[in-house]
């Protein structure tokens, strides 16, 4: 496993930890990991560099477009930023992948846990038919979601080690 993954795996599970926790995550540990990002691929020469602050780049972009909308908090932003910048191009894509595939599971399991899955997925159901278009939530509720992204470094991290079938290759 690259230092890379491991960096990212490490950084993932702490602020999945701080976010249950406490519901945020530290400025320190994405700074810390954007830095360690910079580091890595500087090692690797320019290019390398180049294509890791790029991700970051779109990432930020993309993140303040999101968190804008409300859709994903400005730690989460700030997080994925860093691990993306880490794991660079083209590891970022499966990695920001099992981490949306781990959000959606996250969700329903505090759906199921809260005893709304149903009447969600109904209202789901409905406006994805156009039955009723755009029924508004029951509730805004908010994710640890950092524990997704922990669940995308972990899947990332098994793809690279004991789970090769897991590699989604572009």
């Amino acid at each position: 496993m690259s230092i890379a993954i491991t960096l990212t795996l490490i950084a993932c599970l702490t602020a999945g930890f701080f976010d249950v926790r406490s519901r945020r995550i530290p400025n320190w540990l994405t700074g810390a990991t954007a830095l360690a990002a910079i580091a890595v691929h500087a090692s690797g020469g320019w290019k390398a560099l180049l294509i890791s602050l790029g991700v970051m780049i779109a990432l930020t972009v993309a993140g303040t477009v999101i968190y804008s909308f409300g859709g994903i908090g400005g730690g989460d932003v700030k997080l994925a930023i860093a691990t993306s910048g880490l794991l660079s191009y083209p590891l970022f894509v499966p990695f920001l992948l099992y981490t949306a595939i781990g959000g959606g599971l996250l969700a329903l399991a505090i759906l199921v846990r809260r005893g709304r899955a149903r009447a969600a997925l109904t209202r789901m159901a409905m406006t994805a038919s156009g039955a009723v278009p755009g029924l508004p939530p029951d509730q805004t509720e908010t994710l640890p979601y950092a524990v997704a992204f922990a669940f995308g470094a972990t899947l990332i991290a098994l793809a690279h080690t004991v789970a090769p079938f897991l590699r989604i290759t572009l």
